[in-house]
């Protein structure tokens, strides 16, 4: 039997490719529904019940349905994606099916712009949320590193630990930890990268969140793995 190569020799391969689209995507989507959705979260659910509480317990009631939609989007999306991911090929399926819900998060958009309230408001934030639901259960499925792609605190509090502890012990970094932060500034560079999109060319902030997916739906079309990692 082969031995696994030490962490230096490794490479990131297609499913951290893959996953970084996806960090990216959840970055957007983040940044594009507090900036321009009623200061909601539709990928970081923690931040999102922190937001209805806040809208709840100063009675800001319209607010709280804002992220009370977002929530329950996210849920239509994980427990959709939990029908498909024993099936075969159910990655591609999920990842497909996001597509099509962030499809028709940047549809909407394009008919009706950033909508200040009404049900073109909530259709956003649903489209969106429940594309991020698929996307977590995807990134369960894809198993980098134990990455969500949807929330990074579990993410940086690993990475932190990991760190201290090999520099305690004196051992080398493991490769497990390259790959945590490469996710990590996936979706940091997203956040950033669509925040200057929202400023200045608002039509790519909304369309291209379906296009980061489609295009890790692609690297996961054929299931013959990257044999050189």
């Amino acid at each position: 039997m082969t031995p696994n190569p030490p962490p230096t020799a490794q490479r990131l391969g297609r499913p951290d490719r893959s996953m970084h689209l996806l960090s990216a995507t959840s970055g957007a989507a983040d940044i594009v529904a507090f900036l321009k959705l009623n200061m909601v979260f539709t990928s970081a659910m923690t931040g999102n019940l922190a937001l209805f509480g806040i809208a709840v317990g100063q009675g800001h009631l319209l607010s709280a349905t804002h992220s009370l939609t977002a929530l329950l989007g996210f849920i239509i999306g994980v427990a959709i994606a939990a029908l498909w991911k024993e099936r075969p090929f159910g990655l591609r399926w999920i990842l497909a099916l996001e597509v099509v819900f962030l499809a028709l998060y940047a549809l909407c958009w394009l008919r009706w712009g950033f909508p200040l309230g009404g049900s073109p408001l909530y259709a956003l934030i649903l489209f969106s949320a429940i594309g991020m639901g698929m996307q977590s259960v995807a990134a369960r499925l894809i198993n980098v590193a134990g990455v969500p792609s949807v929330v990074f605190t579990n993410t940086l509090t690993s990475i932190v630990l990991v760190f201290i502890q090999s520099i305690h012990k004196h051992q080398p970094l493991p490769f497990a930890l390259y790959q945590q932060i490469a996710a990590l500034l996936a979706y940091l560079g997203g956040a950033v990268v669509f925040a200057f999109l929202l400023m200045v060319m608002p039509v790519l902030a909304m369309t291209l969140p379906a296009v980061l997916v489609a295009l890790a739906l692609w690297m996961h079309w054929h299931p013959v793995a990257d044999a050189a990692t």
